[in-house]
């Protein structure tokens, strides 16, 4: 049964991804790390994911390895006691977030970066092997709880960022936070800094957990929010914390080009370290490395978006900065992984510091050279649209094509033409398609060929 899929364990959950067969996993990276080893595990709400770790768990103890129970919480924080615990490794359940009724399984080294594929089929091929190791009954694992260590990370995040400058500036922001696991941390960490909170969706519901958030609505009423009580910024996470939409003062959801434009431009940490490479994702719009080139004659380093690829490449490369265009961004000072929480903090920070507003800041950067389309639909067709767009994809992606998700959407790449972002509009009833291809021709043809792909869908 093949149950890995884009570098991580994922399927139906209760249906493929069971009780038994997570038990069975979890003896086999219990195995794969041997006995007497430490490992942080933790999950997303949802009964799902409370139930596959539990019996995750028991293999792992069968063979010998110590637990650290960090119970629920945001993806960044486990990886977060994975360094501080000096951990083995680390564990998280989670949802995915293009698919309700599926279940993942992340698996991350001793550094908090989510393993490779190569170490993800070496586990598998103890499971399908049946090559697992059984410790002795006076030598199974031992579980430690450890909730009390968010209050650590809270701690923390404040102090590697300059608390005292936003502090004084009053800043106002609205955070939906997805009926996920960061409503633990995220208002508390802001509000620690003297930030005005609006928080919206921030406690656990078994049904809503259960669904798909953020979603199109929860988005707009973030941008309804954010417009209506003049927020600075409006922040929609992830349900695992790891990433985050970001929307202006005035309801403009910011791309994740003017997000790293906006990084490259004024966060000092990437500003003194221009003898050091950002790295990126292959399918990052060509305009962002000619804005860095142009900005400061900064090196672009691109990868694969797989799971930890970019963590790996900026210890390889000793890089400055990191961006996936998953909404994803890397901050190696603070650790080598994304964590919503603090790119949002060091967005108050640039904020903070040029005593502007957001909208001005991206205001100058350079538009896209991409092409554009909009189609309108009926209403009915924008429910659970990006649902039925990963399926529409899953069904037929050819052996040249990939795709990411986008949060809002999904991003079609087909090797050696280019891309094509598909989103439905947070304004009216109608899906949005921008395309950037190797020339203006191909660009056209992504898109052409991207509308004729949705017609079944809207």
């Amino acid at each position: 049964m093949e149950i890995c899929n884009r570098g991580r364990i994922q399927a139906i959950g209760n249906e493929i991804l069971t009780p038994e067969l997570s038990a069975k996993i979890g003896a086999a990276f219990g195995t794969f790390l041997g006995p007497k080893s430490i490992v942080v595990v933790s999950r997303e709400y949802s009964n799902n994911c409370r139930m596959l770790k539990r019996a995750f768990l028991g293999g792992l103890m069968s063979a010998g390895v110590d637990i650290l129970n960090l119970h629920s919480a945001p993806a960044p924080v486990l990886q977060f006691c994975i360094r501080r615990f000096g951990a083995t490794a680390g564990v998280y359940f989670s949802s995915v977030s293009t698919g309700k009724m599926y279940n993942q399984i992340r698996f991350y080294d001793s550094s908090g970066i989510e393993f490779e594929r190569s170490r993800l089929n070496s586990v598998n091929e103890y499971m399908v092997q049946n090559k697992i190791y059984r410790a002795k009954p006076l030598d199974v694992g031992a579980i430690t709880n450890i909730p009390h260590t968010q209050d650590i990370y809270k701690r923390a995040i404040p102090q590697s960022v300059d608390r005292e400058l936003i502090n004084e500036k009053n800043l106002h922001i609205v955070v939906d936070c997805s009926y996920g696991p960061g409503s633990i941390v995220f208002p508390a960490i802001l509000t620690n800094l003297e930030v005005d909170v609006i928080a919206i969706n921030a406690y656990e519901n078994d049904q809503k957990s259960a669904e798909m958030y953020p979603n199109l609505q929860s988005i707009k009423d973030v941008v309804n929010i954010v417009k209506a009580s003049h927020a600075d910024l409006g922040v929609v996470l992830d349900t695992d914390g790891s990433r985050a939409l970001y929307i202006d003062e005035a309801g403009k959801l910011l791309n994740f080009e003017e997000l790293m434009m906006l990084f490259i431009k004024y966060e000092p940490s990437i500003m003194h370290t221009k003898d050091q490479p950002i790295i990126t994702t292959e399918t990052t719009s060509k305009i962002v490395e000619q804005f860095a080139l142009e900005s400061g004659g900064y090196d672009i380093k691109k990868t694969r978006n797989f799971p930890g690829e970019i963590s790996r490449s900026l210890r390889e490369e000793r890089g400055a900065f990191g961006g996936a265009d998953t909404m994803k961004f890397y901050f190696p000072l603070f650790g080598p992984f994304s964590d919503a929480t603090y790119t949002t903090i060091k967005l108050l920070e640039i904020l903070s510091r040029e005593n502007v507003p957001l909208s001005a800041l991206v205001r100058s950067f350079p538009r896209t050279i991409h092409s554009y389309k909009t189609i309108n639909t009926d209403p009915e067709n924008m429910i659970n649209f990006k649902e039925r767009l990963r399926d529409l994809i899953q069904s037929n992606l050819h052996s040249n094509m990939d795709y990411q998700d986008i949060i809002i959407g999904m991003k079609i790449i087909t090797q050696g033409v280019g891309w094509v972002s598909i989103t439905p509009s947070l304004h009216i009833s109608a899906i949005e398609l921008e395309a950037e291809g190797v020339d203006a021709e191909s660009s056209e043809k992504l898109i052409q060929e991207a509308e004729q792909f949705i017609l079944p869908i809207i």
